[in-house]
This record gives structure tokens, C-alpha cells and sequence, in this order.
């Protein structure tokens, strides 16, 4: 991870080079850049490039890169014949994937994971605000294996535990009932030897939409939360009540879009279908919570990688604003997500046409009366009547 005061002097660096030009072309052995290119792909360098109206890009197949003002348009050379050649638009980076950028709560996430006891962690946000994706990029970074179980309310216990299955054996080629053990005991087990003795690196269970967990499933779970020993303990009832002792750095977190407590206001009703309470004995289980939501900085961050245009990023930052202000008073019920600025951002980049991105993204998934809201933000902010621009008064819409 560079400083602060590193990545200003790289982005310096890049200003310098790039000079008055709109678009450079530079090999990466070239010895006035080659020094920063194993770090100008890092996400955090990215970002105040692209705060500085910065982007790096990197052909396919070519070990040059190319450095643009985003923005800025290079028209290609004309041929000598006389026809008009369309401008070549500056190359972007990351187009069909951007870059993370993690959120402030990382490295706390990252500190208690790391600690010597063992804390039971609970995430908790607004639909698509990257809770899954924060979990898979801290144990990427601690080096652990990720053990990953989505709920819902009308699953079975034996994802968690385990169950009994018939296989054929090898050898005398007869059915057998064998046990399959679940994701829990997996994840306690990873990095112990057949004796239980640590040998690697442990697992990290994470029970993504926790908040829908099963009342049948949250038992058994409650059990494995009960003792704060490191290693802790569980009994697999489905297995002739086998005990299972964990690894003692094995970590649990759970994730949702409340903390358990069911919807407790008519704002997080929009982001959550997860309307009925956890026990609060499994909760009382719970160490620390990390709350989450959609960060302006990283959308406006994203939105600039995909799309490259100050004034389409605007249009979309001022769109967005203006959706969630009425999600707020009341007047909308249908979520406005980061994941929602990333569709818009991508049909952007297919269509070229921000009115019809935000059409095709949003529209058909918007309640009937939510639609005329929307049609009067983009005719406010982008001047286009969606409605009747992409709906035909000769087709009946049944």
C-alpha cells in the first residue's frame, strides 16, 4: 500500500510526462516511466489519476501504455484521399471492469480478523453496496480460504451441517451411507491435519443475508457462537453427534441488509426484503458491526473509469442524488444502487446514450407510479423525455 504522499508524487509524475498533450503513447521500459508501472495499476493510484482527470490504459498484446486527459478527444490523422475520418476516442481504462477500491472499514475489517481472540463480525448495508465483495477482497488479503453460504428462509440445514448420502464404494461396489460434511465444518477444519493439529492457515465462514437465516438453521449456528475460545467447538447432530474443535484463527462473519432486527424503518424497507428478527440470543453472539452503504467517492470514481466524460459523469452523480433524495422523502420504494450506476455506466458505453442506459437499467423494474418520477429527472438533467422516446404508441405494453 503506497502513501499519500507517494501517490501524489507518481500522479506529478504522469502530469509531467503527459504535458499539454491530450494522449501519450510510452513503452513501460521507457526509463522516465518504467520505475512507476508495477504500481500506476493499483487501485488507490487510479483514483487520484482520476481525480486529477488522469487515465492510464494498456493495449492488448503491446508493452506500452497509453496516458490520456480524460475527456479529451485525438483525432486520427486524415488519409490523403479526401473522406472523413470518425475521431478516435481516448482509450479508457477498465472499461468492462473496474478497479476496488475498498471501503474505510477494510483494514478495521481486516485488524479484527487478525486478532489473537476470536470476534464474530456482522457487515451490514443497503442492497449492492459491496458487503460480498469487501469479504471476498479482505481474505484475498489476509491469505485465507473463503467458506461462503447465502441464506434463505426455506432452505435446509444441511448446506450449514452437513447430511447423509448414499455413494457406491469402490471396492465392493455396494451402496454406502456416507456424510457429507457442510460449509460450517469445512470452514472450522481448514488448515488442521486428520489429528486436528494446526498446519496451515485457517478458513473464514461467511454467512452472506444472514438476516434471512432460517430459525432451524440459527439454532445450530448459535451453538457454534456460544464460547469465546478461539477454538471453538460444534456438535454435528446429523453425524451421530461428532464433535468438531476449529482451527484457532478460524473467523466468522455474517453479512445482511439490516442487523438482524427485521426492517426498522420505512427507509431500509426499500433496500431489504428481510422483514423478520434474528434471535437476539445469536445476536448478543455478535462482537462488532460494520455498517456500510453507497460511497460517492468510489461511484464517482467508478463512473469516470467506464465512462471517461466529465459532463456524462455529472449528468449520472446529479441523476443519482436527485433518485435517492425522493427514496429518501418517501416518494420512491424502488433501490437506486451502486451496482445500478455500474449498469448505467456499461449501457453507456454501448449505446452512447445516457437517456436510453437509464431507460434500459431501471425502467421495467420500476413500480408503475415510480416511472413519471423518474422521466421527470432525466427530462431535468439531461433533457430527454424517456418515456416517450423509447415507448411506442403503436405497441400495447400488456
Amino acid at each position: 500500500m503506497s502513501t499519500k504522499a507517494e501517490i501524489q508524487q507518481v500522479v506529478e509524475k504522469i502530469e509531467k510526462i503527459l504535458g499539454g498533450s491530450g494522449q501519450l503513447t510510452v513503452s513501460i521500459n521507457d526509463p522516465m516511466i518504467a520505475d512507476i508501472v508495477p504500481i500506476i495499476g493499483r487501485a488507490e493510484v487510479r483514483f487520484e489519476m482520476a481525480k486529477a482527470k488522469i487515465a492510464i490504459s494498456y493495449p492488448k498484446g503491446s508493452n506500452t501504455i497509453i496516458i490520456s486527459r480524460i475527456g479529451s478527444v485525438q483525432s486520427a490523422p486524415k488519409p490523403k484521399a479526401k473522406q472523413e475520418v470518425e475521431p478516435t476516442a481516448v482509450p479508457q481504462p477498465k472499461r468492462t471492469q473496474h478497479s476496488y477500491v475498498p471501503p474505510k472499514v477494510a483494514k478495521d475489517l481486516i485488524d479484527v480478523i487478525l486478532d489473537e481472540a476470536s470476534h464474530v463480525m456482522w457487515l451490514t448495508g443497503p442492497t449492492q453496496c459491496g458487503k460480498t465483495v469487501l469479504v471476498h477482497h479482505i481474505t484475498q488479503k489476509v491469505g485465507r480460504k473463503l467458506y461462503q453460504i447465502n441464506c434463505r428462509g426455506d432452505m435446509g440445514s444441511e448446506a450449514f451441517f452437513g447430511e447423509k448420502s448414499i455413494t457406491i464404494d469402490d471396492a465392493t461396489k455396494q451402496n454406502k451411507i456416507v456424510f457429507v460434511k457442510g460449509l460450517v465444518e469445512q470452514a472450522m477444519v481448514e488448515g488442521l491435519d486428520a489429528d486436528g493439529n494446526e498446519v496451515g492457515e485457517a478458513g473464514v465462514l461467511f454467512i452472506d443475508e444472514a438476516a434471512a437465516m432460517p430459525a432451524h438453521v440459527a439454532i445450530g449456528i448459535n451453538r457454534l457462537l456460544e464460547s469465546d475460545d478461539p477454538r471453538r467447538t460444534l456438535v454435528i447432530a446429523e453425524d451421530g453427534g461428532r464433535i468438531v474443535r476449529s482451527h484457532s484463527k478460524f473467523r466468522i462473519i455474517l453479512a445482511g441488509n439490516t442487523v438482524g432486527r427485521g426492517a426498522t424503518s420505512s427507509e431500509s424497507t426499500v433496500y431489504t426484503a428481510q422483514m423478520d428478527a434474528l434471535d437476539i440470543s445469536l445476536l448478543n453472539r455478535i462482537a462488532v458491526c460494520f455498517r456500510m452503504g453507497y460511497d460517492r467517492n468510489v461511484e464517482r470514481h467508478i463512473l469516470m473509469e467506464k465512462i471517461g466524460d466529465d459532463k456524462v459523469v455529472n449528468q449520472v452523480l446529479k441523476f443519482r442524488d436527485a433518485i435517492r433524495g425522493h427514496i429518501k422523502s418517501g416518494k420512491l420504494s424502488s433501490p437506486f444502487s451502486t451496482k445500478r450506476l455500474v449498469d448505467i455506466a456499461n449501457m453507456y458505453r454501448v449505446f452512447r446514450d445516457l437517456g436510453k442506459a437509464i431507460f434500459y437499467t431501471a425502467f421495467e423494474q420500476l413500480l408503475p407510479e415510480e416511472k413519471p418520477i423518474y422521466n421527470e429527472q432525466c427530462v431535468a438533467i439531461i433533457g430527454k423525455d424517456i418515456l416517450q422516446q423509447f415507448t411506442e404508441d403503436n405497441v400495447d405494453y400488456l
